[in-house]
């Protein structure tokens, strides 16, 4: 009676964990070849296929082999909603990937790539590890260690700074290494004799690397009126880092906006993508990059602008040595309207309309690093207009 009793029983424990699976067609639609590629599936679409339940438990195969993937919950519902993973594509070609679910102790390992954090500074207490924090007021930038969040890959770090300015920042790297966790953004003398990177930009009142911002017509305005402004770290993980920069009724045009730019980062990769999504119509945002203590800049007149030179990264000229470093950012059509310089800044301007998403993409380097370093403004500057025509996101299908 017992062993007539317990076969069904395990007939249906079987049943229940066996996998689900989807193949995909992953096509590269650039000219260009691409080495780790960022793929996004978008969860929700293939429900039918892969129950919610079992999101958590899904891999990424290739030709029949396990890759590293991350999945995410950019929502904040609990449940994940995109899966990401890298992908080396020559131009124009298409590669099959199957997505099935495996246990997770059955999953191989990865190491972890990228990291994120923000630190919270109260005036008094101990440093804390934290993952949102959010102000009525301009008074975050001293309460956060290193003054915002920050993340990083390998190759390059950036924080933004928790303020009306909310300028993203560069801390360049000499070996492709992860350091935030044990630098802090703030090197000792003892890092700095061990190879660890450091700030390589003064960003001043400026628009350092794809920063967004306002505009009034004659220059880029802050984001100083406002009814609370949030920052986020939305996921991190294996490949990617996301962080969100909230303000909620901007006084701006006439208008009450709630806006998030959403920065995303992924593993081996130095340049970063920016989303911009707000609650209204908004005829005037801006982006760009700031010039170096009056460095060569260039620009393409087609939403593409770069800046290359050598200034002291903070105040302090006596420990601190110059540094040189080169940034770009590329604001796709329809949405680089026009390109203007105002003071430091070298800006695209850009519209926004309700219920889209206004994509735009930023990078950076260091002339200190160690493995294929950018020497001059003209390489920085050959790369970038490499780096724009590669930029067409992957298809999923």
């Amino acid at each position: 009676m017992k062993t007539k009793f317990l076969i069904p029983v395990l007939l249906l424990c079987s049943s229940a964990l066996s996998a689900e699976s989807i193949s995909l067609k992953i096509t590269n639609p650039n000219k260009s070849e691409l080495k780790n590629a960022p793929v996004v599936v978008q969860l929700d679409k293939y429900s039918s296929s892969i129950p919610t339940k079992r999101r958590s438990e899904l891999a990424v195969l290739v030709n029949g082999k396990q890759i590293s993937s991350q999945l995410d919950d950019l929502n904040r519902d609990g449940v994940p909603d995109e899966l990401v993973f890298l992908l080396d594509l020559k131009a124009g070609q298409t590669q099959s990937v199957t997505l099935k679910t495996i246990p997770a102790n059955q999953h191989d390992s990865f190491p972890t790539e990228v990291y994120a954090d923000m630190i919270s500074k109260p005036k008094g207490g101990k440093m804390e590890f934290v993952k949102e924090m959010s102000s009525t007021k301009n008074d975050m930038y001293s309460k956060m260690h290193h003054h915002g969040v920050a993340f990083e890959s390998a190759l390059i770090a950036y924080r933004i700074y928790f303020d009306n300015k909310s300028t993203v920042d560069v801390y360049g790297k000499k070996k492709q290494q992860l350091e935030l966790s044990t630098t802090e953004w703030y090197p000792t003398d003892k890092h700095a004799a061990a190879g660890y990177g450091d700030d390589v930009l003064r960003v001043f009142n400026a628009v350092g690397v794809g920063t967004v911002k306002g505009w009034d017509g004659t220059k880029a305005t802050h984001i100083d009126k406002f009814d609370k402004r949030t920052q986020r770290i939305v996921a991190t993980g294996k490949l990617r880092t996301v962080v969100e920069i909230e303000v909620e009724g901007w006084q701006y045009e006439g208008k009450r906006i709630n806006m998030t730019v959403r920065y995303i980062l992924y593993a081996r990769h130095r340049d970063g993508i920016a989303e911009v999504r707000a609650s209204e119509d908004i005829t005037n945002l801006s982006t760009g990059v700031m010039t170096i203590a009056g460095g060569p800049t260039m620009s393409d007149k087609k939403g593409l602008v770069g800046s290359w030179g050598t200034d002291y990264p903070v105040t302090d000229t006596v420990k601190y040595e110059k540094q040189t470093c080169g940034l770009g950012v590329y604001v796709p059509q329809p949405y680089a309207r026009k390109q203007v310089v105002e003071g430091l800044n070298n800006l695209i301007l850009m519209p926004y309309h309700k219920g889209e998403v206004l994509r735009f993409y930023f990078t950076a380097a260091a002339r200190k690093e160690e493995k294929d370093p950018y020497t001059s403004d003209k390489q920085f500057f050959a790369y970038l207009k490499k780096w724009k025509t590669a930029l067409e996101p992957i298809q999923v299908k």
